[in-house]
This record gives C-alpha cells, structure tokens and sequence, in this order.
C-alpha cells in the first residue's frame, strides 16, 4: 500500500516532469505527495562562490552570506508555490518541505518516511552531465533503502510495462512491484529475461516470471533475450513501446553491488522513459 510519496524539486524541467510523476502516481494509488526543495549548500560553497569571495573580499562576503541563503530559499519557496499549485489543480493530497543541506543527504536522511522517492534524472545543470543521470540521482538510487522512480525529461501517461526478471531476490521484488503498478494502470506488462541461447535455464527463468504475475491476476507476455543486460533492457523496452521499465536495485556485496549496478546505471544513461528502481 503506497501512502506518501517524495518527489525532488529543483526548478528544472526534470524537476517539473519528476512532479507531473509523482503527482500522477499519488492520485492513481491515492497517496498523499510531498514536494521537497532543498537550497544546495554546495551552491554556497562552491566555485562560484569562492569567485565571489575573492572578488569582494572574505569578510564582505561572509557578511552577506545570509543574504545569498535567503536568494535560494526564496527561489525554493517560488519553486514550492508552484508545484503545490498544480497539485490543487489536479486535487492531489500534497504538502511542501523547503530543506537546506546537499540533496542527496537530505533525501536519505527523509526516505524512511515514504514509500517512493521521484527524482528526475537531471537537475539544473543538465547539460553538463549529457546522458548520464545527475550526481544526487546515482547518490540516492545507490544507497537509499527505498523504491525511486526516475524520471526523464517529458511526462508520458504509462501504457505498457517493461519488468526485467533474471530470477533474483531483487528481481523478484521488482516484478512484484510491476504487476501492482501495471494492475493499477490496467496496462500491458512485458517480462524480460536475458540469457545466452545455450542456456536452459533462461526459459525457465523467464517461464517463472510470467507464472509469478499470472498467480497475480495479470497476463504477462514473456520476452526472453541474449546479450548483455543493460542494452537489452533498454533496447527492448523501446522495440516493445514500453514507457515504463522496472528493475531490480543494487545488491549488498561489493561484487553485486557492482555488477547489478552497471545494469541499472547504463538503464539511466540511455534510455527515455521512466525507470522504477526497486529495493
């Protein structure tokens, strides 16, 4: 049962989109969504800044230090007003929360609350990290304990899901998390599996799969594939028309971590639609 859902706010069409999401989301599973804005204090440390400082000297700008806080907060609360604004619009339960601090720590210190994080996948600075999903998005996906949708850059309504299935623990959370969200669309879901053609096991992996929805009511269509995991992921959800993919979080140890890990960041590098990364 999904009650409270986190999405992050920055200002940004990422950030816009992150909201149409987690709004979306909030009305369909009837949860209440919280709309976060935190004033970066890497902004207030950072090059510019220094550039700032050396400018106009150490002491003028520590003395107008809170003055530049207060700048962001102010933008904060603008970007806040907004989103809670369009929540009214589509009457969605919501709240605001203007936070100070790095992003990534606030998000994780507050995750335990909720049942979702949204986050789009770039910020603000888009361009400067060209496929690659944000820092603050690699930080939380990798190392907070909770489901996180990351979203792209333009809102499409779900109609068709994509659940790679490999028969893992984290896979297997991560199909059950396809069929609710599928269920709860009313959409199509396709499970993929990928395995070498010589492989016996991948059929039965991917029999498995499509069983394990069924015994949940819903119909799956079964895609099993070779290649390498990532690609796969990314070049079938796009064959199959799926705009949403569901995969399985990294593992604990420090291999896993890596390997499933490669899987899932390649997945936010290259592909369009919306990614529901699950713990």
């Amino acid at each position: 049962m999904m009650k409270r859902i986190l999405v992050g706010l920055d200002g940004s069409a990422f950030g816009e989109t992150a909201a149409e999401y987690a709004l979306a989301l909030g009305r369909l599973f009837g949860a209440r969504v919280d709309g976060l804005y935190v004033v970066d204090a890497r902004t207030l440390e950072g090059p510019l800044m220094a550039d700032i400082s050396g400018w106009v000297g150490a002491a003028p700008y520590a003395a107008n230090l809170p003055r530049f806080r207060e700048l962001f907060e102010e933008k904060g609360r603008a970007v806040l007003e907004a989103f809670a604004k369009r929540a009214r619009e589509l009457g969605a339960p919501h709240e605001t929360r203007l936070e100070n601090g790095y992003p990534a720590r606030v998000i994780h210190e507050l995750a335990e609350r909720y049942d979702l994080l949204v986050l789009g996948r770039k910020g603000e600075h888009a361009e400067l990290v060209g496929h690659a999903a944000g820092s603050t998005v690699d930080r939380v996906v990798r190392h907070v304990e909770k489901a996180c949708l990351v979203t792209p850059g333009t809102y499409r309504p779900v109609s068709k899901v994509l659940a790679a299935y490999d028969g893992s623990p984290h896979a297997k959370d991560a199909l059950a998390a396809a069929v609710r969200w599928a269920k709860a669309f009313d959409v199509e879901l396709i499970v993929l599996t990928v395995a070498a053609e010589d492989d016996p096991r991948g059929g039965e992996t991917s029999a498995e799969g499509c069983a394990i929805a069924e015994r949940e009511g819903i119909r799956a269509v079964p895609l099993l594939v070779d290649g390498r995991h990532g690609p796969a992921v990314v070049e079938n959800a796009k064959e199959q028309g799926c705009n949403l993919i569901v995969i399985g979080a990294f593992g604990h140890s420090r291999l896993r971590r890596w390997i499933v890990g490669s899987t899932v960041a390649h997945v936010l590098a290259h592909t369009e639609v919306p990614v529901l990364v699950v713990r």
